[in-house]
């Protein structure tokens, strides 16, 4: 009798994981890249400039899967890199569950890209860049609880604390109380769309350092707007976006402009600069035919850290690529480009950066 108890509770147990449907996948992705480099008014290991072959592996390659379950459903996604030939690192991208517990409402719990993220670019170099940080606003794949409403979306996620630029000094205590917050609602319409979002972050630096005569108060927030606009085979998509202090809520900064000018920074013993940035995106596209697909993009970024003897921190990038399906899930995507580094905050001019290869990837 213990014995057939036994095994009806194991059943029972079992029950919701026998019933989850299952399915996997995942993709390989190597870039293959000729990069020159002009260093500016900068010298590195003695050079003004260099030039080089990237044959990398890619560290977005990735395996993972769906789950779903009636109203539950799940989703695991697992980057795999080492492309020396060295044994293979494994890390998270993203895993969560979602629970429809209404029509057009749902709650997410996990790690994922936030509510006020949007891959819009699909530029493929620097591992799949896609202009963020450089035109694009990125928010990572952040912790977090979210809520979505119908085209309404809004996650509370994990505060980054980032205490970039100096406002921490030795002995100071970092506290907050409130959790990151981003949010955005996608308006529909005939064949194009539009979306605002924003973000908001909190926390503070008590004054238990010597250096310190005060709390700082560190806030960072971001406004942006992006759309989509679909014309037969043609697509155009943009956004643009402001806001302060990016850096310390890891608000994906540029490639090229450095994270102390996007970044709150000590203002003698008891206050702050706050950095403002804003930048923006322009991409077109033509999906000539079912295997091949034209874009070119274009993105830029200026970062004033506001602080006594800064400039502010520019750049921009511009990239045009064809994206051709070889056979299904068999991917090449040529793409050409060219970073201008500008000058950076103190006036330096940081030179500019060439780039010419293909993307290649098996999807399975």
């Amino acid at each position: 009798m213990k014995k057939c108890i036994a095994i009806a509770a194991l059943i029972l147990v079992a029950a919701p994981a026998m019933a989850a449907d299952w399915s996997f996948f995942g993709n390989a992705r190597v870039a293959t890249f000729y990069v020159y480099d002009d260093f500016g008014d900068a010298t590195v290991n003695g050079e003004s400039d260099d030039w080089g072959l990237q044959w990398n592996f890619q560290t977005n390659s990735r395996v993972g899967a769906r789950v779903k379950a009636d109203k539950v459903s799940g989703y695991i996604e697992l980057a795999v890199k080492g492309t020396d030939g060295s044994d293979v690192d494994v890390g998270t991208r993203r895993a969560y569950g979602v629970w429809n517990f209404a029509e057009k409402m749902s709650l997410k719990v996990g790690k994922d890209y936030s509510a006020a993220e949007r891959l819009i670019s699909n530029q493929v170099f620097n591992a799949d860049d896609g202009l963020e940080g450089s035109g694009e606003f990125y928010t990572r794949r952040p912790g977090q609880i979210g809520l979505t409403i119908g085209d309404f979306n809004i996650s509370f996620i994990t505060n980054a604390l980032n205490t970039t630029g100096g406002i921490a000094p030795a002995g100071s205590d970092v506290d907050w109380n409130l959790p990151k917050v981003e949010a955005s609602y996608l308006l529909k319409l005939a064949n194009f769309d539009i979306r605002p979002f924003g973000g908001i972050q909190y926390f503070k630096v008590d004054r238990g350092s010597s250096i310190l005569t005060d709390d700082l108060d560190i806030l960072s927030y971001a406004l942006g707007v992006d759309s989509i606009i679909n014309i037969g085979a043609f697509y155009i998509a943009g956004q643009v976006s402001y806001g302060q202090n990016w850096q310390n809520a890891n608000w994906q900064g540029s490639v090229v402009t450095a994270p102390t000018s996007s970044s709150a920074s000590l203002q003698g013993t008891d206050d702050i600069n706050d950095a403002t940035t804003w930048m923006g995106e322009l991409i077109l596209g033509w999906k000539a035919t079912s295997s091949l697909t034209f874009e070119v993009g274009a993105g830029y970024r200026n970062d004033d850290p506001d602080s006594p003897g800064s400039d502010n921190d520019e750049m921009w990038v511009v990239y045009g690529q064809a994206a051709i399906t070889l056979a299904p899930g068999v991917f090449v995507v040529p793409e050409i480009g060219y970073y201008d580094k500008m000058d950076d905050a103190a006036g330096n001019d940081e030179g500019y950066q060439w780039y010419a290869g293909a993307k290649w990837q098996i999807s399975f």
